[in-house]
């Protein structure tokens, strides 16, 4: 099946559930045994499809950042324990936090708890794509690709229509194709719906940006995390995109 349909599809049938469920808890994973904790949110005018869509971006940010997380227990006035992540959420960008504060859910046990702040801004994010769904679903599709083995087979002169950079021409990429492509064979995943953004950056006016999460090795063998070169929409599609400096020839 292809890639963003996928996502798609489990997106909506996460919302077919939570409608047809209303008394069903929201639930995410994390931690590499796939351990489970209930979802509250603070606005509690959120609606069923909202949360359930809330809910299935921050479990699509915990099934691989998350995987070292950890609940910690404490006592510290409403808060009950939080959710350790050992990087920052590369899914979000900086001015946005993902949520850690863990609180009583009642007879239900603990629950990590959304504040109105973060899903107001899905809401927000959620109106973008609804606005923008091919250009949404391209993005996904994009890096589904890039992140696949199918990758680096694609020859030297397509190159150009995945990546860009700032002041080379399309020739001097394509010259150089063998050894970005092994240069990008990193391990990147699906960005989060909060990771779209605009900004002057670019080789427009205004451009539409998406941050696109990546992990590497480190010395001791654990991930640690960040942001591959964000992707831009241009040309009627996704790129790579290397606006921030000049780099040298390949």
């Amino acid at each position: 099946m292809n890639t963003h349909l996928f996502f798609y599809s489990a997106f909506v049938a996460a919302v077919f559930l939570a409608i047809c469920c209303p008394g069903q808890s929201n639930v995410v994973f994390y931690g590499a045994n796939t351990n489970a904790i209930a979802v509250a949110f603070v606005d509690t005018n959120l609606s069923t499809a909202a949360q359930a869509a809330i809910v299935s971006d921050l479990q699509l940010c915990l099934q691989n950042w998350g995987q070292n997380s950890e609940l910690c227990l404490r006592n510290s006035g409403g808060s009950v324990g939080y959710l350790d992540n050992p990087d920052r959420n590369p899914c979000y960008p900086e001015t946005i936090a993902f949520p850690e504060n863990v609180v009583s859910n009642g007879t239900n046990g603990l629950a990590l708890q959304i504040p109105k702040s973060l899903s107001d801004a899905y809401t927000n994010a959620f109106a973008f794509a609804d606005a923008n769904s091919n250009i949404v679903a391209a993005a996904y599709e994009f890096v589904a690709f890039v992140a696949s083995t199918n990758f680096v087979h694609i020859p030297s002169n397509s190159l150009p229509d995945y990546i860009i950079f700032k002041n080379v021409p399309s020739n001097i990429v394509v010259f150089g194709a063998q050894t970005i492509i092994s240069k990008m064979q990193q391990k990147i995943y699906p960005p989060s719906i909060l990771g779209f953004y605009y900004s002057t950056e670019g080789p427009s006016a205004t451009n539409l940006w998406v941050r696109i999460p990546q992990s590497v090795g480190s010395y001791d063998g654990t991930a640690e995390w960040g942001v591959f070169p964000s992707a831009i929409w241009h040309e009627n599609k996704w790129k790579f995109c290397i606006w921030d400096r000049i780099p040298g020839v390949p």
